[in-house]
C-alpha cells in the first residue's frame, strides 16, 4: 500500500471515523434505504416501503453487527418511528444470535406505530447472553405502506441485577413447561435438565436464563410458546393495542368487517375495542340484508376475548369453540356480548376471509365461525397456530407464554395445520369479490 494511502487509513481509524450502517430488505417486494451509523451519537436513519407484503406477515429492514462489545450487557435500541403511508403498523426489533440460532429477542410490537400516530419514540432493552456472536436488528411494516425511522442508536450498558439468578429462572421454567406444555412429551427431559440447569447459572444474572429456556421451547415444536422479558410482560398487562384500525363499511346490501389483532390484556382497553367493533356492526345491520364479509386476513392474533366479544352479534350466545389439553380434557368457550351493545345477527349469513397472516387468536376467531350455519370460508390456509397459550410469571418478573391446548370448533374439530377455506382464492385474486358473489347468490 502506498505511504499516502496508509497514512490516510491510519488517520481515519484514529479519528474514530465509521461507515454508515448497512441495511438490507427482507423481501424483494420492499425498498430499503439507510444513512448514518447507529453506533454513533447522532444515530442512523432507515426508510422502508412496500406496495405488497406478498405471502409474508411483514416486510423489514435488517442489519447485523458483531456482538462482542455487547456480551453480558444490556443493549439499548432507541429511535423515532413514523408510518408515513398505509394502514399497517411499524415496529423496531433486536435479536441476539449464537452459533446454533436465536438466544434473545425484543420487539416494540406491544407499542405499534400507526399512520395517525405521527413520529413516536420507541426504546428496546435486551440482555445479550454471553454466547452471542451477532446482533441483528431493524424495523418492520406489516402491510403495504412506508415507514421512516430516524435518530436510531444502539448502545450498551451494565445489566440491572434483580437479585434472582439464572438458575432460579431456568429451574422454574423447566418445571412449568414439563407440567403444562401441550407437547411436553416431545422433550427428552433428563437430557434437557442436565444440559440447561447447570451449576454456574447460580452465579449469573437472571437474563442468562432466557436463551436456555428458548431452546426448550423450540424442542416443543408448537411454534407458539414464547418468552417475555420483565418489561415486555409488564407492557402486555398494561396495554391492549389494535394492530390496525377496525374497518366496518357498507357494500350495498352487504356489511364488510375487518377485525385486526389486539396485543395486550388491559381490561378497559379490551372492553373499548369490543364495544367499538360491536357498535359499528350494529349500525350497519339495517342495510346488510344479504349478509356479512368478515375479514380476518390481517389478524395476526393477540387477545382473543375482546375480538370474540366484538363479533358476538354474528356468533350468538351458544358455545362457539373449546380448548382441549394434552390429557384430552375439553373446556368450551363462548363469545360475550359487550355491555353497551346487544345486537343479534346470529341468523345472518357470513363469508369469512382468511389467509397465511391469520394466526393465533386470529385463528381463534376463525375457529369460532367454523360449523356455524350459513357460513363459508374464502381465501388461503391460515398460519396453523390454532392453539391456546397461558401466561406463567417467572421469578425475575418476566413471563412464559406456554401453549397448553388445541382449539376446537363447535363440532369438536381441531386445526393443527391451519384452517383450509372451502373456497380457495389465490393471493392475486379478490377474495372479497368471491365472498360477495356467494352471499348475493343465496336465497
Amino acid at each position: 500500500m502506498p505511504r499516502t494511502a496508509m497514512f490516510l487509513l491510519l488517520a481515519l481509524l484514529s479519528s474514530g471515523a465509521s461507515a454508515d450502517t448497512v441495511w438490507t430488505g427482507t423481501s424483494p417486494l420492499s425498498v430499503t434505504r439507510g444513512a448514518g451509523d447507529i453506533l454513533e451519537t447522532r444515530g442512523g436513519a432507515i426508510t422502508l416501503s412496500a406496495e405488497s407484503t406478498g405471502d409474508k406477515a411483514f416486510v423489514g429492514a435488517i442489519t447485523s453487527l458483531d456482538a462482542g462489545p455487547f456480551q453480558g450487557r444490556e443493549a439499548r435500541l432507541a429511535g423515532s418511528v413514523q408510518v408515513t403511508d398505509g394502514n399497517g403498523i411499524a415496529t423496531l426489533w433486536i435479536r441476539a444470535d449464537g452459533p446454533t440460532g436465536r438466544l434473545a429477542f425484543a420487539s416494540s410490537g406491544d407499542e405499534p406505530v400507526h399512520l395517525a400516530d405521527g413520529a413516536q419514540a420507541r426504546e428496546l432493552r435486551l440482555y445479550i447472553p454471553s454466547g452471542t456472536t451477532h446482533l441483528k436488528l431493524g424495523a418492520t411494516l406489516n402491510s403495504p405502506g412506508r415507514v421512516a425511522v430516524e435518530h436510531l442508536t444502539l448502545t450498551a450498558q451494565d445489566a440491572p441485577s434483580g437479585g434472582v439468578s439464572a438458575y432460579d429462572v431456568v429451574a422454574y421454567a423447566l418445571a412449568t413447561i414439563r407440567a403444562n406444555a401441550l407437547n411436553a412429551d416431545k422433550v427428552d427431559w433428563p437430557t434437557v435438565q442436565q444440559a440447561q440447569l447447570t451449576p454456574e447459572l447460580k452465579q449469573r444474572p437472571a437474563q442468562e436464563a432466557y436463551g436456555r429456556i428458548r431452546k426448550v421451547l423450540d424442542a416443543l415444536a408448537d411454534r407458539h410458546s414464547f418468552l417475555q422479558s420483565p418489561n415486555e410482560a409488564l407492557a402486555y398487562r398494561q396495554r391492549a393495542v389494535a394492530t390496525r384500525a377496525i374497518e366496518v363499511r357498507p357494500m350495498q346490501d352487504l356489511g364488510y368487517v375487518l377485525v385486526p389483532g389486539l396485543r395486550g390484556t388491559d381490561a378497559a382497553a379490551g372492553e373499548a375495542f369490543a364495544t367499538g367493533l360491536c357498535e359499528q356492526i350494529a349500525r350497519l345491520a339495517p342495510a346488510s340484508t344479504k349478509g356479512w364479509i368478515l375479514d380476518l386476513r390481517q389478524n395476526t392474533g393477540g387477545n382473543m376475548w375482546p375480538m370474540l366479544s366484538g363479533v358476538h352479534a354474528l356468533l350468538g350466545d351458544g358455545e362457539v369453540g373449546a380448548f382441549r389439553d394434552r390429557n384430552g380434557v375439553a373446556t368450551s368457550w363462548r363469545a360475550r356480548a359487550p355491555k353497551a351493545c346487544g345486537a343479534d345477527l346470529a341468523h345472518h349469513r357470513v363469508a369469512v376471509l382468511v389467509g397465511p397472516k391469520t394466526g393465533s387468536s386470529g385463528e381463534a376467531v376463525a375457529v369460532s365461525f367454523r360449523a356455524r350455519p350459513g357460513t363459508r370460508f374464502f381465501g388461503q390456509p391460515t398460519a396453523g397456530l390454532a392453539t391456546a397459550n397461558r401466561g406463567y410469571p417467572l421469578p425475575d418478573g418476566g413471563a412464559l407464554r406456554l401453549t397448553r391446548a388445541m382449539m376446537l370448533d363447535r363440532s369438536g374439530v381441531a386445526y393443527p395445520h391451519g384452517i383450509q377455506p372451502e373456497q380457495p382464492v389465490p393471493s392475486d385474486q379478490d377474495a372479497i369479490e368471491a365472498a360477495a358473489a356467494w352471499l348475493r347468490s343465496m336465497p
